[in-house]
């Protein structure tokens, strides 16, 4: 009890005196009785907090960060790579990006644009003397120890991943807990209307093919590893492709090809040709159809189905066209050239011809026509008992009068027989000699 009340009263008097504690040499960081321990996310500022104090007849000469280099001691006593120095050289990396809050006993560092490489542990020394004394130096032995985040991104979902399933995305870190909210993004863009996410966690759903993509979460400028969200479903926007050409010509080849969009690719592909407005004619399967030498029977409606272990899916059916052959269609237009001119050419002759006819009577010498006598002869044996009587020659023509005959022939046996019976009027012109 004794030895107790003499301590204190000795720890007393010293505290009263002046240049004793209060004016040693120390630096403090945050955490004064251990290491202080700072979780930073890539990109950010962090700030090392620090004060320190020297005996009042020392004037500091040089402040210094550090940090210890390579395989040198953690504890201070040896120098590293200078990371802000008041007069002195400082690590390139380190240019421009502290700020050092000198006032009265105040050591603060501010330490912008976070990476990777600035991972270690950080310490705070001066320098100091006094009139007539060399320099010393002192460096605060717990220091601070810089950790960079550490993202992770995972998905709740262990199987496949199917259409119109719902999936979480989850963001872990190393710091714990984290300084800033989660950020989320899908081939490194920032998701659509979201800015950050509370908690770790990004819902999704119903999926679609389109949220197929690269995924990652972040803090700060620094973000996780992308992972890949392959959203697998059925075959959709089967079609088919005509090569060369959905009309050809007979006896070519042709080739139908099945294409669609499907996760997984399709496995299986079968073809159909329309053979009425409810039946199919299967032809076979495989992404190609060929036909080597196409045929005019080949004409028609074809379609495919493509498969997979999700689905299947018909095509549109596409109308393949055959025609002939480009000689034989040669071949038949140059016959209807032919006929067509040798039409024209008889047409022609036919109008010269009567042309010329025409021309010849307009040419024969005219005269007045007498006036005719007409006269009724129904029977052939008052033509010649007619002309009996008329033996006298004619000697003067203008003594010639003539008559008009109607006969009525008739009927022809011949015609009799071919059902084709006729009535001709013949008009027989006779001259007959007046006495």
């Amino acid at each position: 009890m004794h030895c107790q009340y003499i301590l204190q009263l000795s720890l007393l008097t010293l505290l009263s005196l002046p240049g004793t504690l209060a004016q040693t040499w120390s630096v403090w960081y945050r955490d004064r009785d251990r290491t202080t321990v700072i979780c930073a996310s890539k990109g950010s500022s962090v700030v090392l907090d620090c004060t320190y104090s020297h005996p009042a007849a020392q004037i500091v000469r040089r402040k210094i960060w550090f940090t210890p280099r390579g395989n040198t001691k953690l504890d201070g006593s040896q120098q590293g790579d200078g990371v802000y120095n008041t007069s002195g050289v400082i690590m390139p990396r380190y240019s421009g990006r502290t700020e050092f809050y000198d006032q009265d006993n105040n050591c603060t560092l501010k330490l912008n644009n976070v990476t990777e490489d600035d991972r270690g542990r950080f310490f705070f020394r001066f320098e100091a003397n006094g009139p007539g004394q060399l320099h010393q130096g002192f460096t605060g032995s717990w220091g601070v120890d810089l950790t960079i985040s550490v993202l992770s991104l995972k998905l709740n979902e262990n199987g496949p991943v199917k259409e119109r399933d719902h999936v979480t995305l989850a963001c872990t870190s190393t710091c714990n807990p984290p300084q800033m909210e989660f950020l989320w993004f899908k081939d490194g863009r920032p998701l659509p209307g979201v800015s950050s996410v509370h908690g770790g966690q990004y819902p999704l759903g119903p999926l679609s093919p389109n949220d197929t993509g690269s995924y990652s979460c972040g803090l700060g400028q620094g973000t996780s590893t992308p992972i890949l969200l392959d959203v697998r479903y059925a075959p959709r926007d089967v079609s088919v492709k005509v090569s060369p050409s959905p009309e050809v010509v007979k006896g070519s080849r042709l080739t139908l090809t099945c294409s669609n969009n499907a996760n997984p690719a399709a496995e299986t592909y079968t073809w159909f040709q329309r053979s009425g407005p409810l039946l199919s004619l299967r032809l076979g399967t495989g992404k190609e159809h060929t036909f080597n030498e196409i045929d005019s029977d080949d004409s028609g409606l074809y379609f495919c189905m493509a498969q997979n272990a999700l689905g299947s899916q018909n095509s549109t059916e596409q109308e393949v066209k055959v025609r002939e052959s480009a000689h034989l269609i040669v071949v038949l237009a140059a016959l209807g050239a032919l006929f067509l001119v040798t039409a024209v050419i008889v047409v022609l002759y036919i109008y010269i011809k009567r042309r010329k006819w025409n021309t010849a009577e307009q040419k024969l010498p005219t005269k007045p026509v007498p006036q005719i006598q007409k006269a009724t002869l129904s029977r052939p044996e008052d033509i010649y008992e007619n002309m009996r009587q008329s033996a006298k020659p004619i000697t003067d023509p203008d003594d010639m009068n003539y008559a008009e005959l109607n006969i009525s022939p008739a009927p022809s046996p011949r015609r009799q027989l071919n059902n084709k019976a006729e009535d001709d009027d013949a008009h027989v012109y006779s001259q007959l000699q007046t006495h």
